[in-house]
């Protein structure tokens, strides 16, 4: 799933929060009345995915990108530069898709993925691996345990 978003102008360094992150890539959809939201809150790309989109950037000029989320990873990824777009998608488009991946998530998963901090890696998949390893390791001890003796 992706949406279109418009890379906003960075921030000017004089009176900015000291807890901004100055190596986040700034992004905006469109809202009411031509307007721009401020997506980068939410949207942010590993830096990885942001560089290979700076570089598609400055060879076309366009300032929409395509970008995706990664319910595995928990990540946004880059996906193409999109200059035949002169605006972002509506606010509407974006909450109708982030809606969409929700739907697909249970809630302790978007509990979990909405409490990591921000430039912290989203392991959920990777726990959740573990946890099913470690109870299925669980079970069959616990079925060994309960097995009459001299059956296998």
């Amino acid at each position: 799933v992706t949406i279109d978003v418009e890379i906003l102008p960075q921030m000017p360094s004089y009176g900015r929060n000291q807890n901004f992150d100055s190596d986040v890539m700034r992004v905006g959809v469109m809202g009411e009345e031509g307007t721009i939201v401020d997506m980068t809150r939410y949207v942010r790309l590993p830096s990885t995915e942001r560089h290979r989109l700076e570089a598609d950037r400055a060879e076309s000029g366009s300032k929409i990108a395509e970008v995706g989320f990664d319910p595995e990873t928990g990540e946004w990824y880059y996906r193409t530069m999109r200059p035949d777009k002169v605006a972002p998608n509506h606010i509407s488009t974006v909450l109708g898709t982030l809606l969409e991946l929700a739907e697909n998530l249970s809630t302790e998963e978007l509990r979990y993925r909405m409490s990591v901090p921000s430039g912290t890696r989203d392991t959920y998949t990777k726990e959740v691996r573990n946890m099913q390893k470690q109870l299925l390791e669980h079970q069959r001890r616990r079925n060994k345990a309960a097995a009459p003796r001299g059956s296998k």
